[in-house]
């Protein structure tokens, strides 16, 4: 009689645990989302206030940990809700927010490392992401101020396109260049001649230099530093002007590269170079060989 009230115990136990999906949890206070997998814990719920959807910016407060330690402490965040990379990411977890909730969601380490590019590096196979909710922007609004932004960006961009060609001119009439550009748009102003070996594609080449804006502003030089640089001609290790420009030289000669944009560091700038910004470079070959 005993084992027959058990095998009906086991029975009604199945029963719940198909009908209550959430009630039979392997993790102790968390549900699982039927949809997603995603095991989750709610400390605050606000069902009344915005969820997250794709595409809206919501602004966090988050931790990463594991079972028994923190990995990153609470710390604001900024995230953009994109479409998930897999079913039950991180992704899954944010939409599941309100604006103020605050819960905890299990996720999978093994498989968010994979998307991640590597390897779980951890024992644990779990990882706790903890997330409050403090702020969303919609959309549409996210939207349009992306389109703003880029409206404002094209056109700081036409102006930086149009400044370049007046401010080559201008530097050009000054310093009385008469060479003529070549086809690429480089120009080339030998200031001593050289006696050495012609500088070739593929050789390794040994130049002093220094770089300024046509304002005259120095942002480098090797005599600075007390010795030159070296890099393999022609392999794109330096910008294309230089490749260029050296591939005009010879052991010994003194150069002035006055490079457009287009040949230096285009329309992104680099650190202290500016969008769009012509360079001018004295440059001196020092050695070709190793």
């Amino acid at each position: 009689m005993k084992r027959t009230i058990s095998k009906i115990m086991l029975a009604v136990l199945a029963v719940a645990c198909v009908f209550s999906f959430n009630a039979c949890s392997k993790y102790k206070g968390f549900k699982q989302d039927k949809e997603t997998g995603i095991y989750y814990k709610f400390y605050i719920q606000n069902k009344d206030s915005v969820q997250a959807q794709t595409g809206d910016a919501v602004s966090l407060m988050y931790q990463l940990a594991l079972k028994d330690s923190i990995l990153v402490p609470m710390m604001p965040i900024q995230e953009l809700v994109q479409e998930s990379f897999y079913k039950g990411d991180v992704y899954d977890a944010i939409r599941m927010m309100h604006v103020g909730d605050s819960a905890t969601f299990i996720l999978d380490a093994d498989t968010f490392f994979h998307y991640m590019g590597g390897e779980n590096p951890f024992d644990d196979k779990e990882l706790y992401f903890t997330f409050k909710m403090t702020e969303l922007m919609p959309k549409a609004e996210v939207d349009a101020m992306m389109q703003a932004q880029e409206e404002q960006y094209n056109a700081y961009m036409e102006q930086a396109r149009a400044a370049e060609d007046s401010t080559m001119q201008e530097y050009i009439a000054k310093n009385k260049i008469k060479v003529a550009p070549t086809a690429s748009g480089l120009y080339f102003i030998s200031k001593k001649a050289g006696n050495g070996a012609q500088a070739t594609p593929g050789q390794r080449v040994f130049v002093h230099y220094t770089g300024k804006l046509l304002d005259g502003t120095k942002f480098d030089s090797s005599y600075d530093r007390g010795e030159p640089i070296d890099f393999v001609l022609g392999s794109g290790q330096v910008i294309p002007g230089w490749d260029e420009g050296i591939a005009m030289m010879k052991v010994g000669e003194k150069a002035v590269l006055l490079i457009p944009s287009k040949l230096a560091y285009g329309e992104r700038g680099n650190q202290v170079i500016p969008p769009c910004a012509p360079l001018v470079f004295d440059v001196e070959l020092v050695k070709v060989g190793e």
